[in-house]
């Protein structure tokens, strides 16, 4: 008995010592699993990015000067204009300083002196002065409406540049609303000198006789009028820009 029980004793220890060194190495590493199973997680989540906007045929340049709140030159020594906006005058060599306009091209500065931005073509190549006619985008920005919807530029498309007309449009009847920037009491003010409002007439002009002679050089505000009743492209910009007409 004693002999047998030594026998059992014996083969148990040396199957202990003969387990294969593979199945230790299972046994003692299984604690660690887990963290082989998070590092394709964190792989995964590396490679996520944003959903890309929609692709524009631009050309990615860098602004080296703002000339004013919507001009600028980039660094192929060209000059560039934006479409489909206009700011008060700053730098105009027979115009005076216009209300704002110190204030729009600070902020056109801010938004664009010295940083890569995408300039998006509409139809035109370039303006009557040389300058390239372009969109300006800073990532999803588009620079031009963004000047309109604070107040810093009016909305001024003219054909056949008009690819975001509606949104200048839309932008500047909030910024309107809002009274932002240009359109504030600050600027109204200043607006109704050039040139001076006369009082409505009573009387209706006699044929042939227009409402410009009626004022002594100057339009009438009347915001019942529409477009085909104006006497010229000048009346319309005189009710849009000096009355606050909406035509």
């Amino acid at each position: 008995m004693a002999f047998g029980g030594g026998l059992t004793l014996l083969f148990f220890i040396l199957s202990i010592a003969t387990v294969p060194s593979s199945s230790k190495t299972s046994l003692t590493s299984s604690s660690s699993t887990p963290v082989s199973e998070i590092k394709p997680t964190v792989a995964s989540q590396e490679v996520l990015s944003p959903t890309p906007g929609p692709k524009r045929s631009g050309v990615l340049v860098k602004v080296v000067n703002v000339v004013d709140g919507d001009t600028i030159k980039i660094e192929t020594g060209e000059t560039v204009r934006y479409i489909g906006i206009d700011t008060p005058e700053v730098v105009h060599p027979s115009k005076p300083i216009q209300c704002y306009g110190k204030e729009a091209s600070q902020k056109n500065q801010e938004l664009v002196e010295g940083k890569i931005v995408e300039l998006e073509r509409d139809i035109s190549e370039k303006d009557k002065y040389g300058r390239l006619l372009r969109y300006i985008w800073i990532d999803n920005i588009l620079v031009n409406e963004y000047l309109v919807r604070e107040g810093y530029a009016q909305s001024s498309s003219y054909p056949p540049d008009i690819k975001y007309q509606d949104r200048f449009v839309e932008a500047q009847r909030l910024a309107r609303e809002e009274q932002k920037g240009l359109w504030s009491s600050m600027c109204a003010v200043t607006s109704t000198v050039k040139p001076t409002v006369k009082p409505q007439s009573t009387s209706a002009p006699s044929s042939g006789q227009s409402t410009d002679s009626l004022s002594g050089g100057s339009y009438i505000c009347d915001c019942s009028k529409t477009c085909s009743q104006m006497s010229s492209c000048a009346e319309a910009q005189y009710q849009l820009n000096v009355c606050g007409c909406s035509l």
